[in-house]
């Protein structure tokens, strides 16, 4: 997927550990300007903590507002890093994509306290 085309990719590094959050699950959602989120992808992310497939190519790419979902909890969890209850259990990012503003990475930074995010490239 070339940085021009539309498309949308994501990738989690866990912040306390200094590594890739592989295996953490991500949702993605449509979320409609009236009704209900429509579930568009699910997927857990690889070794270097990203996607193996866009979440949105070229071909399925839709103007809109979407919801990403990173089940944070779970992963610091699993490696013994959570609070019981979790600080932070699933972290959603709410992004608006445009048609002509090409490839949309939105990249995630966490710990099981905090988080930050930015458009990457």
């Amino acid at each position: 997927m070339g940085k021009h085309e539309p498309g949308l990719t994501t990738h989690a590094l866990d912040t306390v550990r200094g590594k890739p959050a592989a295996g953490m699950a991500v949702e993605l959602w449509h979320i409609p300007p009236r009704g209900e989120p429509v579930p568009v992808a699910a997927t857990m992310l690889n070794v270097d903590g990203r996607t193996d497939a866009p979440l949105l190519s070229a071909e399925t790419f839709l103007p809109g507002t979407y919801e990403l979902r990173f089940f944070v909890g779970d992963h610091f969890r699993r490696h013994g890093l959570a609070a019981d209850p979790p600080f932070l259990d699933v972290v959603p990012l709410r992004v608006t994509l445009v048609e002509g503003a090409g490839h949309y990475h939105v990249p995630l930074l966490v710990s099981p306290w905090s988080y930050s995010t930015y458009r990457g490239s």
